[in-house]
């Protein structure tokens, strides 16, 4: 099984980048449909990952203890709060596609092609793929077993492209202003200090 669930894993990753290219579907990219078809079938393809996963024997790696299972429920709880602080960065209807859909039904807008102004302050002053960050913690954060070894390798890897590929198209949206953002803010691994100082501001 561990050949399918790597087989499978890899396949995802692949037809989940073809789909956000908007080179290679710049037929139907912008479409009002389209972003919830990608959101749509990213979630179904989930499906047979979870049944590999799931069918894949769990062979411990690490041997743990009640002091790093705690270490590692506050990382995972630490992560779901990054997350839950970048969905607020986003306009995330937009991001569903429902948006997009309700003003084809409403006002007859066939293709999506709205331009927003580059955001560059909150959580995304601080790191520039806040989602990225909170699922790389939430992935690595869990008591491991071989198969989760290697699903997160191949997803750690999947998200670097991903943010790589997702960068090309922001620097051919903003030009400048994105590359002068890039300077300012790491891509992935956020400094502590500045974290921290978010993360406590959120409190207020």
């Amino acid at each position: 099984m561990y050949l399918y669930l790597i087989l499978y894993t890899i396949f995802y990753c692949v037809v989940h980048s073809l789909l956000a290219d908007n080179k290679i579907l710049k037929s139907f990219y912008h479409l009002w449909w389209y972003r919830f078809f990608y959101v749509l079938t990213s979630i179904i393809l989930l499906i047979p990952l979870g049944y590999f996963y799931l069918k894949t024997e769990g062979i411990k790696y690490f041997s743990y203890n009640i002091y790093s299972k705690t270490i590692l429920w506050l990382l995972w709880f630490f992560g779901l709060y990054i997350g839950y602080l970048a969905s607020k960065e986003y306009d995330n209807r937009s991001f569903l596609g429902l948006r997009q859909i309700k003003r084809y039904l409403v006002d007859g807008v066939k293709e999506d092609r709205e331009h927003f102004s580059l955001k560059t302050e909150g959580l995304l002053g601080v790191v520039r793929h806040p989602y990225y960050f909170a699922s790389l913690i939430l992935l690595w954060s869990r008591p491991l077993y071989i198969k989760d070894m290697i699903l997160n390798s191949i997803f750690t890897i999947y998200f670097l492209l991903g943010a790589k590929n997702e960068e090309r198209k922001l620097i051919l949206e903003y030009g400048n202003e994105y590359i002068e953002y890039k300077k300012n803010v790491p891509m992935l691994i956020p400094k502590l200090g500045k974290l921290l100082k978010h993360i406590k501001k959120s409190f207020k």
